[in-house]
């Protein structure tokens, strides 16, 4: 397999968290919305555990349907994550770290959205693969519209809202 260039083209276009504190426009994404105000209270959701927890749980969701259902397709997991990888080193922690260090944000933020977009590039590349389960492409659909997805409330998949700066 083979990641698309398209997907990397896209992040490359996003203009990071220039919305944020602004609500997230209606229809974005099919998903229910907790706005926060500001990078304090966006901060305690991202810090939170339960979020990483959630982020988790998505990826792993992901990675059970693959093993389960594409197989074959699923063993170049380790080698579309290198690639990856080496494109958000490239072309991403530059512009993170600038936010980190102007709102103190901590080395965690850096990591969230990595993590984010390190799973969109993967939910892309399997995008050919039938119900494919989508959660990492929404989070990109915040991004793109220069929000910070950064927590969720509630009791992930079955109930809850992402929480949104």
């Amino acid at each position: 397999m083979k990641v698309d260039k398209m997907i990397f083209d896209r992040i490359d276009r996003i203009n990071w968290f220039t919305n944020c504190g602004a609500p997230l426009a209606p229809g974005i994404i099919n998903q229910n919305i907790a706005q926060v105000d500001n990078w304090e209270q966006a901060k305690t959701w991202y810090s939170d555990s339960r979020w990483e927890d959630t982020t988790l749980e998505a990826r792993n969701t992901l990675t059970a349907y693959l093993y389960s259902k594409y197989p074959n397709k699923y063993s170049e997991w380790n080698k579309i994550v290198i690639k990856a990888k080496g494109y958000i080193e490239s072309s991403l922690s530059e512009k993170l770290r600038s936010y980190e260090e102007k709102y103190n944000l901590g080395n965690s933020f850096i990591d969230c959205v990595k993590w984010d977009v390190l799973h969109a590039i993967m939910e892309f590349a399997y995008s050919d693969c039938k119900k494919t389960p989508r959660f990492f492409l929404d989070l990109i659909l915040v991004y793109e519209n220069g929000n910070f997805p950064c927590g969720w409330d509630g009791d992930y998949p079955v109930n809850g809202k992402l929480v949104v700066y």
